[in-house]
């Protein structure tokens, strides 16, 4: 069985680059004040992900992110143990994220940073029917 990898910053990138799938993860509630830029990513809570994970291609290369480097392997030891073979998590969250030099955002309100809601979408490239079901943390329900 394949382990969950542990991935420094630029490593991450490289793998996202490559086609892996990035995944936000934000608080409960539904907000990030800050999150990853530069990666075309989805913003979930860890429950939301549970809930999607039905619906997910077990294929794909799987990176989750979140504000901690705790977070981030919650998520890849949830994906790990549902079968998802091909997982890691950013060491040291959105923080290592940042110091490495990669762009983040900073959501004035919290919630969904990574697109408009106004549009009907929150431009993360995941809809419906990706299983993932856009950003998981906009007022619009996307």
């Amino acid at each position: 069985m394949s382990e969950i990898l542990k991935l420094q910053p630029a490593e991450a990138y490289q793998k996202v680059s490559e086609g892996a799938v990035f995944i936000d993860i934000i608080d409960e509630e539904g907000f990030s004040v800050v999150a990853y830029d530069g990666v075309e990513s989805t913003q979930v809570t860890l429950l939301q992900l549970l809930e999607k994970l039905q619906w997910m291609e077990k294929g794909p290369y799987y990176i989750a992110g979140g504000f901690d480097e705790a977070t981030g392997f919650k998520a890849a030891n949830l994906l790990h143990h549902q079968g998802f073979e091909n997982v890691g998590y950013i060491a040291g969250g959105v923080q290592a994220w940042f110091q490495d030099g990669f762009p983040v955002k900073y959501n004035v309100n919290g919630g969904c940073g990574t697109g408009d809601c106004s549009s009907g979408s929150c431009d993360t490239g995941f809809g419906d029917e990706d299983g993932m079901g856009g950003c998981g943390g906009c007022s619009c329900g996307h």
